[in-house]
């Protein structure tokens, strides 16, 4: 994730780096005074539960894992991102979403991961 050069910084030299560092390296996306850390993890968190639809919301972290964990090349991620695109397209949340951006509100999900959810598909040979 963050390189080849950046990996063998730190592993070959074992040094300690700061939020700030780890941010300008990549291993972190922003960094925030100690006493804002719980402040803002709950205002991202609240910022993906209000406009990210539950289940794009799981979809997305799926593919992201199983990207990482399974080792798929580039033309497979695009193959399972279209196939999980056509998925939730008509679907009741995507036109929400479409109505809450058109009409300047906030969106009213109503997908259920856990009575909706299906397997991401399975890669071509």
């Amino acid at each position: 994730l963050v390189g080849i050069s950046v990996a063998a910084d730190l592993l070959l030299t074992g040094r300690t780096f700061d939020g700030m560092e780890a941010a300008t390296m990549g291993i972190a996306t922003r960094t925030v005074p100690c006493a804002e850390v719980l402040d803002e993890a709950m205002r991202v968190a609240r910022d993906i539960a209000a406009n990210v639809a539950p289940t794009s919301a799981a979809m997305s972290k799926r593919l992201l894992w199983d990207t990482v964990n399974n080792g798929y090349s580039a033309r497979q991620v695009a193959e399972l991102e279209t196939a999980l695109h056509h998925r939730v397209m008509g679907t009741p949340d995507a036109r929400e979403g479409v109505a809450a951006f058109l009409e300047r509100r906030t969106p009213r999900w109503t997908s259920s991961v856990s009575r909706q959810w299906q397997p991401l598909p399975h890669l071509g040979g």
